[in-house]
């Protein structure tokens, strides 16, 4: 599907576009397809692209989609293979973005080639391990700026813009500032309500299964791990509808 803008986007991606905003060179880590580049480029968003991808298929892949929707554009996209960030240079993008991967995974891009990473901005999209990347960004140095949560095709995801300040935080995984962020639902946006709600059936989910166990034999120090985990989870819920207040 495209529009007259060119590719049409998943909402997912366009919040992502959104967070982006305007610069001058935006490199997009594990490109794949290179949709996000591509509509960055044609809207005027971004001067430059550089599109990465570890394997040589998605790159075919992008440099199609490029030629499609971009054939007058093409000296402003740049095609590199290679791992994470080590195929760019220091202060050749503005903006890096790593989105459609698990979070531990974005660490591991992290941490390789920090140098790189703590220069401008970074835009992620973890598809899973959320508080555990929040957790580590404080832990490195970077401040998220911002955040923004979105329900796409049946998933939550929150898109996280932060800069590397070396200013060092810890917080445990099991916080509410790990586990929901500090900005998403707090401005009452529908969309970070709607977020937020889906964030706490997911801890909603295993409460009821250990309610439903309740009464079972066993031995003592299983029940003593079973209410710990029923307290952390009761926790967590009690905070995450602080957040949303009659919204909930």
């Amino acid at each position: 599907m495209r529009t007259d803008r060119g590719p049409a986007l998943s909402k997912r991606l366009e919040t992502v576009k959104n967070v982006i905003g305007e610069c001058g060179t935006f490199a997009d880590i594990g490109s794949d397809h290179a949709l996000l580049p591509v509509r960055m480029v044609m809207d005027g968003q971004a001067g430059k692209a550089i599109v990465t991808d570890l394997r040589k298929g998605p790159l075919e892949t992008a440099a199609g989609n490029i030629d499609r929707y971009c054939p007058g554009l093409k000296d402003r996209f740049s095609l590199r293979q290679g791992s994470g960030l080590s195929v760019l240079k220091k202060g050749e993008a503005e903006v890096k973005a790593i989105c459609g991967m698990g979070g531990l995974l974005i660490e591991e891009i992290i941490e390789d080639d920090f140098d790189i990473a703590s220069e401008g901005r970074l835009v992620l999209q973890p598809n899973t391990s959320l508080p555990e990347l929040r957790v580590f960004l404080l832990s490195k140095g970077f401040e998220i700026k911002n955040e923004t949560g979105i329900c796409d095709a049946g998933h939550s995801y929150a898109v996280i813009d932060c800069v590397y300040t070396g200013v060092k935080r810890t917080i445990s995984a099991d916080s509410i500032e790990a586990v929901a962020g500090e900005f998403i639902g707090r401005d009452r946006d529908p969309e970070g309500v709607k977020y937020l709600k889906a964030l706490r059936r997911r801890y909603e989910i295993p409460l009821a299964k250990i309610n439903e166990r309740d009464g079972a034999e066993g031995p003592a120090r299983d029940f003593a791990k079973k209410n710990k985990r029923q307290a952390e989870l009761e926790s967590v819920i009690l905070k995450i509808d602080a957040i949303l207040g009659d919204n909930k």
